[in-house]
């Protein structure tokens, strides 16, 4: 895969920046309880449904959920901590709509950062890339083939976009260039052309 072409959205530049800044470099420090005293946010495992309070900076994991969820639903709860405000039990329904809806694409970019995924020697076969992914990063394999999917358009659509750009610039390069003195001609011509008719 020609990793080249892949394009970050702003969401995910804030969040490796975040974690680089950090020193979270690779897969093997990704673990979330490095991730919370990372961003200073308190975890708790309880005998809870999970949840955050982002004024407290704090997230509360059901000490019962299967690991590979926690990381999820961990993910899920870092999004509201570090990036929203207010509480949703109160608040306007389409902003808790659009709070969740960044939270679910927070998860894909902190639970898979790009950064990391590119220096791993991902196999090239789908059926076998997509386990390889859940194993490195601890995550469900639907949501490890929703990010390489994630990965791969976007992987396709910079290499288009590079391709149409090249033709465009090659089209332009193309264009024949009259000397001087032959656009004075057809200039000329031009000119007696319009007069006689």
């Amino acid at each position: 895969m020609l990793f080249c072409y892949y394009q970050e959205t702003h969401l995910e530049q804030w969040i490796n920046a975040k974690y680089r800044s950090s020193g979270l470099l690779d897969a093997e420090q990704h673990d979330i309880e490095r991730i919370a005293e990372a961003f200073d946010i308190e975890l708790i495992y309880a005998d809870c449904p999970s949840f955050s309070d982002n004024e407290e900076r704090v997230i509360f994991l059901n000490k019962h959920t299967h690991d590979v969820m926690a990381r999820v639903i961990f993910f899920h709860e870092l999004c509201h901590v570090l990036r929203h405000a207010g509480d949703q039990r109160v608040m306007p329904s389409l902003f808790k709509d659009a709070q969740e809806a960044e939270a679910d694409q927070f998860v894909l970019y902190a639970a898979v950062p790009f950064y990391m995924f590119e220096k791993l020697p991902i196999p090239d076969q789908r059926s076998e890339a997509i386990p390889f992914i859940a194993e490195v990063f601890h995550i469900p394999l639907e949501l490890a083939e929703q990010r390489l999917d994630q990965i791969q358009r976007r992987v396709l659509h910079g290499s288009l976009m590079a391709a149409a750009q090249e033709a465009e610039r090659r089209q332009k390069e193309n264009v024949v260039k009259w000397s001087p003195e032959t656009q004075r001609i057809l200039s000329q011509l031009e000119k007696q052309l319009w007069e006689k008719g």
